[in-house]
């Protein structure tokens, strides 16, 4: 796993006397929104335009590429996997208007960009039905990439303490919703998990605002336990809120996004999420640190070329201006080479 962090980021996360005794551990993980690696079933024989067209010109470290300096320097960098990796049309679900899919060797466009994990909890992992998602799966565990759906949690350890990652789509999320708090308890009492991050796939599409059910969703993930939750679904940038002393984030828009080859112009402003968890020695959590990378989706208009890319200034300013829109306290702002660096929040 990736262990550099910036002597300047470590001085905004860690106390000055934490730093001096080596206290405690501090845990640096990257999250992006939708990620589709391919795109519509019925673009795979068109030869311009596509995902799989730029994964053939540029190769597959091109996607990720522009994201790699974020990436390559956390703990673990996580995405939201949108959609299906499998080499045949098998299963593919015909009552739906999208059915997203690449090649299971489009694995290796997550291992090249330096991502260690993904949600599948999202409405399109069963656009190719079961044989579909068994493949996913499949491609995943030989790229040696972490996944979570449902009751699939996963955990990542580092130097001794452990943190459980949960993914739900919100049609799922109803149907475990009585099981959470029990599920929650599991990986910290039985797993000896410090902390939970769970992502919730969910809220309108194109909406900038967070509406009531995923505000209930979310902080009952919260209540039942959860440390982090993390949000994704309407493709579009939503804000955060602190909440019993954990930090929502409603949603993280687009990123490396197959599945529109001429995004709207709302879906281009994205971020990159930098969540510093840190634990007091002998793992208790202790309190979590959010940074806003802001990011565009694409360089390119109206077609979109794939490769999400950091942006500075006025349209670094735009991104923190759409996050603020729906959030009620006021954000810190952007500093060119540390990002937005929110305040610290403890338990």
């Amino acid at each position: 796993m990736k262990r550099l962090l910036a002597f300047t980021v470590m001085m905004l996360l860690l106390s000055p006397l934490a730093l001096a005794r080596g206290e405690g551990v501090t845990m640096l993980f990257s999250f992006a929104g939708d990620t589709t690696l391919g795109g519509h079933e019925g673009w795979m024989d068109y030869s311009k335009g596509t995902f799989k067209v730029m994964a053939q010109e540029q190769g597959y470290g091109y996607f990720l590429k522009e994201a790699l300096p974020h990436f390559s320097n956390d703990d673990l960098t996580m995405l939201n996997l949108e959609g299906v990796l499998a080499d045949s049309g098998e299963g593919q679900n015909k009552n739906v208007n999208w059915n997203f899919r690449g090649t299971t060797d489009y694995a290796a466009i997550l291992t090249l960009g330096s991502v260690e994990a993904v949600t599948l909890g999202n409405n399109h992992t069963a656009d190719y039905g079961e044989a579909g998602l068994k493949s996913t799966k499949d491609a995943l565990d030989a790229a040696g990439i972490l996944y979570s759906l449902d009751d699939k949690t996963f955990i990542f350890e580092k130097d001794g303490v452990k943190v459980g990652f949960m993914g739900f789509t919100a049609s799922s999320y109803v149907n475990y919703k009585a099981l959470l708090p029990r599920m929650i308890a599991d990986l910290k009492e039985k797993e000896n998990c410090s902390a939970v991050v769970l992502q919730y796939h969910g809220g309108k599409q194109y909406r900038q605002t967070h509406n009531n059910k995923q505000t209930e969703d979310m902080r009952y993930a919260v209540d039942s336990g959860a440390d982090l939750v993390i949000g994704h679904h309407p493709h579009v940038l939503q804000g955060m809120e602190i909440y019993q002393g954990r930090t929502i984030v409603y949603s993280l828009g687009d990123f490396c996004y197959g599945g529109n080859r001429k995004p709207r112009e709302s879906e281009y402003p994205t971020m990159v999420l930098q969540a510093a968890l840190t634990f007091e020695e002998g793992g208790r959590y202790q309190s979590q640190q959010l940074t806003i990378h802001p990011y565009q989706i694409s360089a390119t208009r109206p077609r979109n070329n794939y490769q999400p890319y950091p942006v500075f200034g006025d349209m670094a300013e735009e991104v923190l201006a759409l996050i603020q829109k729906d959030t009620p306290f006021t954000l810190n702002p952007f500093v060119p080479g540390l990002g937005a660096v929110q305040e610290r929040v403890f338990r």
